[in-house]
């Protein structure tokens, strides 16, 4: 064997052996990476489910509070009906009423031994936020009002809202062949004749809109939901009977920027009127609606010409029959 031959197979032996060596130290030092990623995934995994059990990763300090729900029940009893109006945008017998209405809905069980607020507590939180508009309807202001958290605010905002929408079918209909139906009837023609005269007990139903304001303009076609107000709105049309306010049909979602009569002729009772209007019925609307045979709205004034007399007694006493209704 040559002297060249020997130092190729000694360089050949050499470099394989070399090789194997390195692929070991190397498939040492990943499976030991492999494992030190493995460890530190699972410390990482730890540390999340704590994090997400606790929610909190520092003591808070309860903030001070001061809650006013308190008053509402002081209100009743003094019967200082206004003020109880004013904070919740109902009456006292209206708002017990609902609370038996949805009290029994799931949303306010849980199962847990952390009991959720009183179904009570939870309607006027929301009542108070969605009565509201604008810095005196924030969450932080509600929160205070109550004495809860912010979270808690946004909780009974969403299981009231679940329990009253389920109620929807159950309290916004109207058919005049029901006979529950065509006493509530009786009663508001009943109601109008007592606030007008015999002859307009007929008209036993009122229209009107009203703007629903959005927090910011919408990205998509916004400046259609600019209204005459000068604020980005939606506009909502309901159609209710005036002794008790009961809504029996309404449309909502029309961009704030169409007319009020645009709107209305979304509305069902305009589709169709003859299923909720018989000979002889009506509804009461104001200027902004147009005349029909069925909507009986005020006679607009002429910017050349004074108003009749006869007019005017017709409008002042139409608006005792609608001012009443919608103050």
């Amino acid at each position: 064997m040559s002297l060249d031959s020997s130092l190729s197979d000694f360089t050949l032996d050499s470099l394989l052996s070399l090789l194997e060596t390195s692929e070991a130290s190397f498939v040492a030092e990943l499976t030991l990476n492999h494992n030190h990623f493995l460890a530190t995934e699972n410390v990482i995994l730890a540390l999340t489910d704590e994090v997400e059990k606790s929610r909190y990763l520092a003591t808070r300090k309860k903030a001070p509070r001061a809650p006013q729900l308190q008053l509402l029940e002081e209100w009743c009893l003094n019967n200082n009906l206004k003020k109880f109006r004013r904070k919740l945008r109902v009456d006292p017998d209206v708002f017990a009423k609902l609370v038996e209405r949805v009290e029994l809905h799931p949303v306010f069980s849980n199962n847990s031994n952390n009991q959720q607020l009183p179904v009570a507590v939870q309607l006027a939180i929301f009542l108070n936020g969605v009565g509201h508009y604008g810095n005196s309807a924030t969450t932080e202001d509600i929160a205070e009002w109550a004495g809860v958290s912010l979270g808690m605010v946004y909780n009974c905002y969403r299981r009231v809202m679940i329990a009253l929408l389920q109620q929807h079918d159950n309290v916004i209909h109207f058919n005049p062949m029901e006979l529950e139906d065509q006493e509530e009837r009786d009663r508001a023609k009943r109601w109008v004749e007592s606030h007008s005269c015999p002859e307009w007990r007929g008209g036993f139903l009122c229209v009107d809109g009203s703007p629903i304001n959005l927090f910011q303009k919408p990205g998509w076609h916004g400046e259609g939901f600019f209204d005459r107000k000068s604020r980005y709105s939606l506009s909502a049309q309901v159609i209710i009977l005036p002794h008790n306010l009961r809504i029996v049909d309404y449309v909502i979602g029309i961009p704030g920027s169409l007319h009020d009569s645009n709107a209305f002729s979304r509305t069902r009772i305009y589709r169709h009127p003859e299923t909720f209007l018989g000979a002889d019925e009506w509804i009461w609307a104001d200027s902004t609606y147009p005349s029909l045979l069925w909507c009986v709205v005020p006679f607009k004034r002429s910017s050349t010409e004074t108003m009749p007399n006869a007019h005017k007694v017709f409008n002042q006493h139409l608006s005792k029959v609608c001012m009443t209704t919608f103050l």
